[in-house]
C-alpha cells in the first residue's frame, strides 16, 4: 500500500469542530499534555491530546518521529541535514531537530539504496 493510501485510510480527527484528514497534517508538535497541529494550508490547531495519542494513530500511516516532541508527515519533508544541524526542513520552512538517538534510524530510513 502506498504511503498516501495509508494516510487516506486513517480516521479523520475533529479539531475545533473541523474534520482534519491525516494526509493534510504536516507536523504535530508536543508540548506537555497538549499538541500543536500544523496543516498543509497553514492552519494551526491546539489539541488537549498528547503527542503519544497522535503517534499511536499516525505512525501506522507512515508518520515519523524524529524527536520526543515532534511527529512529521514524510510527504512534508523538503530536506534532511545529517551533517551539521541534524535537522529536517519541512515544506513550510519549519526546521525540526533530529534527536541524537534517532539520527541513525533516520539515516537508514532516508538513505538512498545502493544498486
Amino acid at each position: 500500500m502506498l504511503f498516501e493510501e495509508k494516510l487516506l485510510a486513517l480516521p479523520a480527527f475533529i479539531l475545533d469542530g473541523t474534520h482534519v484528514l491525516a494526509f493534510d497534517i504536516l507536523l504535530v508538535r508536543g508540548e506537555g499534555n497538549y499538541s500543536h497541529i500544523i496543516m498543509r494550508d497553514g492552519r494551526k490547531f491546539l489539541s488537549c491530546r498528547t503527542l503519544k495519542y497522535f503517534a499511536d494513530v499516525l505512525e501506522d500511516g507512515g508518520f515519523i518521529r524524529p524527536s520526543k516532541s515532534a511527529l512529521i508527515n514524510p510527504a512534508a519533508i523538503r530536506h534532511i541535514d545529517f551533517k551539521s544541524q541534524k535537522a529536517i526542513r519541512l515544506i513550510n520552512d519549519e526546521i525540526i531537530p533530529i534527536s541524537r538517538r534517532k539520527v541513525r534510524t533516520m539515516r537508514l530510513l532516508f538513505q538512498p539504496e545502493a544498486v
